[in-house]
């Protein structure tokens, strides 16, 4: 193998003149005399040959060690080898086709190009021998991202095809990510632009009556879609997930990286070639409507040797197109046509035929009755956190660039890639190898801090500090770590000056804390106010063990901080007089000595909710507001991981030898069932229906002060902080989990479980990537019927933000920091799977147990073992519990998404500024829309990206779901707008353009799409009238110059 990589660059000199013999006339593949009026005749079948690879952004690899193809020892794929072969191999035929998706590597690669050769694959783009389909910097993962990493990467991706190519993505092409989310279907694709969405896996019970239905495409259109559906299809044939048919990946390569290709085709072999190849494809006609098919012809880092795909391809294409075969081979048909083709191609040859519509979506995704991969859902969790704050922090970073009037070069770039690169579907949904991770983790934290540093520089100038003050952001905050308020506090007189942004579109105060050295007296003053901020020093009970953290934290109301705007503090020692709060004696916890007790229940008010807590067992009982109580009590537990060398499971007898095993119909693999482990993909008990290892609480301490009220809860292995804050209404549930113990031998799945009072009947709802809300039902699937094989595992779903239950007297509602997953398992209960550790590997490529630990590894072979060192890592989140009236849950999570994905930033600094608070806008907008992006357009002098986005769906609220009008003319302190033009998601192309050109699909139901004006106008007054429906975004392109 290493032989066949080190010989690439005599293959890109050799190769062409060796296939010469091929590429003849007798075997060209002359689609161009193909009557593109006749293609539709029924009887007659087309091929659409798509050539692609599909390129991971890391995963086995690093992001540089699958670009330069080192690490060899792993894998030996190398990005830049095949964007090389293809630009060599494309020319030799007019005919040959190629479609590429993930751009981070095509962005890198024309970089490192010569300028000739930089024309040279502008001429295939042009030419249209060189395609892109989705578009995006990479493939995202559908079931782990927040919609603002969506939009971003696909952003980014695409504006880099339209400035250098002059390239618009017309098609999606998920292909590879583990099951397929509304928001891509609707956001990320048809208000993208997308006319089209393929992909290549769907639930192994929900392909087979597809398959046997004709129902492998269709039109998906969901309830929050407001511009039509988009067209959804299978790739592999509806067989064999994205690759070629079997038989005819001539480039495969074996998972120890062995080349065990496919027989070429060549002169010698291929009539005989062809005709297996149509036996293949005519099957696959029959499952489709119409007489268009659409065969993908790559995998997994093919196309290294690209000479040999499209020798073998020209081959095999000439022959389908010059000979006549017979009947009852390619019955029902009567002739067949065989071309190279892209997805787009492919796409306007389905427009004349109805369509049945789907409207919910395809999750969860399993291909056998044990391998549902909902573990991915949670695994890497620190990761999915790091990425969530690394999204919102760039959000907040932009709008500091928009208004930098001394505008520098940014230090943007950095945090913006890492950003992009970690929404790849192995990377943010935690299925890379460990060493990838950490890849993942450190390009995060540089870009982090370039984009710190810059905000602080701007924060400072805009506040009228001078070129020497700087301000600082203290990225390990969440640890109490801060050296400047650790440094500040521990000394006398000394000032610190804390500025605290708000980056949404709304006005809002919250209670912030501060990490603090010394047990003393402190004073917070409003520096634009003139007010003293009430204030409360408490214990820091560092559950995480980090070394060096504050040993106290200073918590602090922070008044009306104004949307897109900060407010100036100052922080003073004003006397050593220890003012901690010390936990309540009397309502201290303790197994032995609370029998007696005269109250069982103690309820802990806090002006906002109130906790109601059960003195008995410490365990929370109840929560109210001045509205609502209901019944809460909550539990933390474990699920043993199925490990086939250590787990008997009940499944092992149930199953037949028939089941034993099973060939994926979405995959083409077979697998065994019942050898199937718990991983990094997949979640699955040690038995199906398991019942959680529970876990009693050992010590619980209750802290009460005036502005906050914690509750200190022990476990084995799990520490909990439940806080109340003065006027809020929501109680936060701080947890800190691990390291988890595995000395037994078996990995564990931690879940907390929250149950309640609510008759909710089997339903539960989900956010869609933090948009609309998907309603599950335990044990169903609303288009296909369900053969429930795992109870537990097969009905978690992805919570991205926010998962609520609710009845007609009551709504429980939580939020979430990060992705993981979730489930309601009982009447009354939300479960969330918040940490992860196994010992085997679940067999989906990864190729090693999902088991981080806080000492890093050893080598890979053949240089060490891979043995994880130290003890399992030790992770901190945080759930936002609100309640409300009957059937209100999704208002009860609106009102709290935006605030928890974006919260108040604090920087901090040495020195006083000019300014006491600025704002960027003039108000506030509606308390239903969110600024979702302001930012610089680069390639274009004072012309900016801006998004709004409706964060309400329809009759979610009485009022706040209602359509909302926006003044963009009069938003904008300190700038005059002198252009506003609407466009499509990512800003690749003007909204006007593509309603006219857009697909219209025909669909079952009666709906027959017609041309659309939702466009903007061009005048001022519509400028001042943009409105927003539920769960609208919109995209413009505005251009204004700063004001004096």
């Amino acid at each position: 193998m290493r032989v066949f990589r080190q010989s690439v660059a005599l293959v890109l000199f050799f190769v062409p003149i060796a296939y010469t013999t091929v590429i003849t006339p007798a075997l060209r593949t002359q689609v161009n005399k193909v009557n593109q009026k006749d293609s539709n005749i029924e009887n007659i079948l087309n091929i659409h040959v798509v050539p692609h690879t599909h390129d991971d952004v890391g995963w086995l690899k690093t992001y540089d060690q699958y670009y330069h193809g080192h690490n060899k020892t792993i894998t030996t794929s190398g990005v830049k080898f095949i964007l090389q072969t293809l630009l060599h191999s494309l020319p030799l035929n007019p005919d040959r086709k190629f479609t590429f998706a993930e751009i981070a590597w095509l962005h890198r690669f024309y970089n490192d190009l010569p300028p000739h050769e930089q024309r040279a694959m502008k001429n295939l783009v042009s030419s249209g021998q060189l395609s892109f389909a989705n578009g995006g910097y990479v493939m995202h993962d559908e079931a782990s991202t927040h919609f603002i990493g969506m939009i971003d990467q696909t952003t980014l991706g695409h504006t880099f095809l339209k400035e250098v190519f002059d390239f618009i993505p017309r098609s999606g092409w998920q292909l590879d990510p583990f099951g397929h989310s509304a928001t891509q279907a609707s956001l990320l694709s048809r208000r993208a632009g997308f006319d089209s969405l393929y992909f290549g896996r769907i639930d192994y019970q929900d392909h087979k009556w597809r398959y046997e239905a004709r129902e492998c495409e269709g039109v998906w259109k969901t309830d929050a879609d407001l511009y039509g559906g988009v067209f959804w299809g299978l790739t592999g044939s509806y067989m064999y997930n994205y690759q070629g048919p079997p038989g005819f990946r001539f480039e495969y390569k074996k998972r120890d990286d062995a080349i065990d290709g496919d027989e070429p085709v060549d002169e010698t072999n291929a009539l005989q070639r062809a005709e297996e190849f149509l036996k293949l494809v005519v099957e696959q006609g029959k499952r489709t409507k119409g007489n268009h098919v659409m065969v993908t012809m790559g995998g997994d880092f093919e196309y290294e040797n690209a000479f040999l795909n499209f020798a073998s391809l020209d081959a095999l294409i000439g022959t389908l197109q010059n000979n006549t075969f017979a009947p009852e081979l390619i019955r029902p048909y009567t002739s067949i046509r065989a071309f190279y083709s892209t997805p787009d191609m492919y796409t306007k040859s389905k427009v004349d035929q109805v369509w049945t519509v789907k409207s919910d979506d395809f999750f969860p995704y399993a291909d056998c009755p044990t391998c549902y991969w909902t573990g991915y859902f949670t695994s890497r969790p620190g990761l999915k956190r790091m990425e969530r704050f690394s999204s919102a922090f760039l959000q907040m970073s932009r709008q500091m660039e928009s208004i930098d009037f001394n505008y520098r070069k940014t230090r943007l770039s950095r945090l913006n890639e890492a950003s992009a690169i970690v929404q790849h579907h192995d990377a943010v949904a935690g299925t890379s190898k460990q060493h990838v991770a950490y890849d993942y983790a450190k390009m995060l934290s540089e870009g982090l801090h370039d984009a710190k540093d810059y905000v602080g520089d701007v924060l400072a100038d805009l506040l009228g500090g001078s070129e020497q003050d700087k301000l600082e952001y203290c990225l390990n905050q969440n640890e109490t770590l801060c050296d400047i308020t650790q440094t500040v506090t521990a000394a006398t007189n000394q000032t610190l000056y804390i500025v605290v942004y708000n980056a949404l579109g709304q006005a809002r105060e919250d209670l912030m804390s501060v990490p603090v050295s010394v047990d003393a007296t402190y004073r917070i003053n409003n520096l634009h106010s003139g007010t003293i901020m009430k204030s409360e020093l408490f214990h820091n009970s560092n559950p995480s063990k980090i070394e060096g953290a504050a040993p106290f934290v200073l918590y602090f109301q922070s008044g009306e901080v104004p949307a897109l705007g900060a407010i100036v503090y100052s922080l003073e020692k004003i006397s050593s007089t220890s003012s901690v709060v010390k936990p309540d004696s009397h309502k201290v916890y303790v197994k032995d000595n609370l029998r007696g007790a005269a109250e069982k229940e103690i309820i802990l008010h806090n002006n906002g909710m109130n906790i109601h807590l059960d003195r008995y067992t410490g365990f929370m009982s109840a929560i109210s507001d001045e509205d609502n109580i209901i019944s809460l009590k909550q539990r933390w537990g474990y699920y043993k991981s199925f490990d086939k060398n250590v787990t008997a499971s009940k499944f092992t007898q149930e199953t037949s030898t028939k089941q034993r095993q099973l060939k994926s119909m979405s995959t083409g693999i077979y697998r065994d069932p019942v050898k199937q482990n718990s991983g990094a993909y997949i979640f699955r008990p040690s038995n199906p229906d398991q019942r959680l290892s529970l876990m009693d609480p050992n010590n619980v301490l209750v802290y009460k002060g005036v502005l906050v009220t914690e509750i200190h809860t022990q476990y084995s292995f799990v520490t909990q902080i439940t806080r109340t804050m003065s006027n809020k209404k929501y109680i936060d549930v701080e947890y800190t989990v691990g390291p988890v113990p595995v000395r037994n031998g078996i990995g564990k799945e931690v879940v907390i479980q929250y149950h309640s009072s609510i008759q909710n009947n089997n339903l539960f709802y989900t956010d869609s990537n933090g948009r609309d809300f998907m309603k599950r039902q335990r044990s169903y699937r609303p288009t296909w019927e369900l053969n429930e094989t795992q109870p537990i595992a097969g009905n978690y779903y992805p919570v991205n933000t926010a998962i609520y239950i609710e009845d007609s007297n009551a709504s429980l509602g939580i939020l979430t920091d990060r992705s993981q997953g979730g489930s309601s398992l009982s009447t009354g209960a939300i479960e969330l799977m918040v940490q992860r550790r196994t010992l085997a590997d679940d067999d989906r490529g990864v190729g090693e147990p999902l088991d981080e630990t806080d000492g890093g590894m050893t080598h890979y072979p053949p240089y060490g073992n891979a043995i994880r060192l130290g003890n399992g890592v030790i992770i901190s989140g945080k759930h936002r519990i609100s309640i409300g009236q009957g059937n209100d849950g999704a208002a009860v999570c609106r009102q709290g998404m935006d605030g928890m994905f974006s919260p108040l930033y604090l920087f901090y600094g040495l020195s006083p500024f000019s300014k006491s608070s600025i704002s960027i806008i003039n108000g506030n907008l509606p308390d239903n829309v969110m600024l979702l992006t302001f930012q610089r357009i680069y390639s274009k002098e004072n012309t900016f990206l801006i998004r709004f986005g409706h964060q309400y769906g329809v009759n979610e609220h009485s009022e706040l779901s209602q359509p909302v009008t926006i003044d963009m003319v009069n938003l904008f302190k300190s700038f005059h707008i002198t252009s506003v033009i609407e466009k499509t998601l990512t800003g690749n192309q003007d909204l006007r353009d593509w309603e006219q050109s857009r697909v219209k699909w025909e669909t079952s139901d009666g709906d027959k799409e017609e041309t659309s004006d939702t466009h903007l106008g061009d005048s001022k007054d519509d400028w001042s009238r943009i409105e927003l429906k539920p769960m609208d975004v919109r995209t413009f392109e505005v251009m204004m110059h700063w004001i004096e």
